[in-house]
């Protein structure tokens, strides 16, 4: 039920048991899914079609382990423990609903990135809407952020998973966008160290901190789930 007190510091906590209880088959559907694709699409040198195809790609698979990875969070915090190859085949029996709601998540980053693109950068417009695209975006996490992990265990669709999502964060939006802040600072170092790197080293790096990040977008939100009043799995 909704109403929950969420407790930053203890989410941070299971968040780090989660991990560390289910470290196998994370790590594994993470080198799967996230790691090995974008070694490998980096490795290439494709025209510009393929390049946007081959990024779609990794975005849907990196989905895929979102969504994946919430239902092992979620099912280990009710009580479960499953050995890493149930993880891996309840998660993917089970990723649909999460791969849609993430999808249109992604859809919506995309055209608030889009729209940036056009901002006329270097007037007053252009940073208002730079602050509102921020806005929209900081107020999407702290309402939305349990809406994959929701859709995953209660089968939800994905405006169902939204409303769900908004109902369970009543009362807690600061606390979340605390605790969003707070999973930011901890990727932003590794994200910064890719990015400045170059050679064949650097396309190693940028897939690990990718994997890292990654892993914490999947898990932190089915652990405010759990929190905030989860359904059984």
């Amino acid at each position: 039920m909704a109403g929950r007190r969420l407790d930053v510091a203890l989410a941070l906590r299971r968040t780090a048991a989660a991990f560390a209880g289910d470290f196998a088959a994370v790590v594994s559907a993470g080198f799967a899914l996230v790691a090995i694709p974008g070694i490998v699409t980096r490795g290439l040198a494709p025209g510009e079609d393929w390049a946007t195809l081959l990024t779609t790609l990794r975005g849907v698979l990196a989905m895929v382990y979102v969504a994946l990875v919430s239902w092992g969070v979620v099912a280990r915090l009710a009580g479960r423990r499953l050995l890493p190859h149930e993880f891996l085949r309840e998660g993917l029996r089970r990723a649909t609903p999460g791969v849609q709601v993430a999808l249109l998540a992604g859809a919506a980053v995309f055209m608030g990135l889009t729209v940036q693109l056009f901002a006329r950068h270097g007037t007053l417009a252009g940073w208002l809407l730079d602050v509102l695209l921020l806005s929209a975006g900081l107020w999407a996490i702290a309402v939305l952020m349990p809406a994959v992990p929701a859709a995953v265990v209660e089968r939800l669709t994905p405006l169902a998973a939204l409303r769900r999502a908004a109902k369970l964060t009543e009362g807690n939006r600061d606390r979340i966008l605390g605790l969003a802040l707070v999973v930011l600072l901890a990727v932003a170092p590794s994200l910064a160290l890719a990015a400045g790197l170059a050679g064949d080293s650097a396309i190693i790096v940028r897939a690990a901190a990718e994997l890292w990040a990654w892993t914490l977008v999947a898990t932190v939100p089915a652990v405010v789930y759990a929190g905030l009043g989860m359904s059984e799995p």
